[in-house]
């Protein structure tokens, strides 16, 4: 379910700060998952965010890798996820395997 419109500011990072920006719900777009820091993500959840980050590079085609980063990147300390369960390496092979993406 989508709460906020992707061209639309969103409240999930609060006092944040990417390379060098500060207030980073004025440039960015916020994904949210169910979970927690001590349990696994679910399949379907890495399905969905991979079809949503599909759906985002083809959107904003200035929408780099590299730039994707979880909370706990932008706001340390005060954020903690998506948490240690995450697989990032999961997703980023996922994001690799994309048709738009290789």
């Amino acid at each position: 379910m989508q709460f906020v419109p992707f061209d639309k500011r969103a409240w999930h990072a609060g006092k944040s700060e990417f390379r060098g920006r500060e207030v980073c719900n004025d440039f960015s777009i916020g994904i949210e998952l169910e979970g927690t820091d001590d349990g696994p993500y679910e399949d379907i959840q890495y399905r969905r965010l991979l079809q949503v980050t599909a759906a985002l590079l083809v959107a904003y085609p200035t929408l780099a890798l590299d730039r994707i980063r979880g909370h706990s990147d932008i706001a340390p300390g005060r954020k903690t996820d998506p948490g240690p369960f995450f697989d990032w390496e999961r997703y980023r092979r996922g994001l690799a395997a994309l048709p738009l993406v290789s």
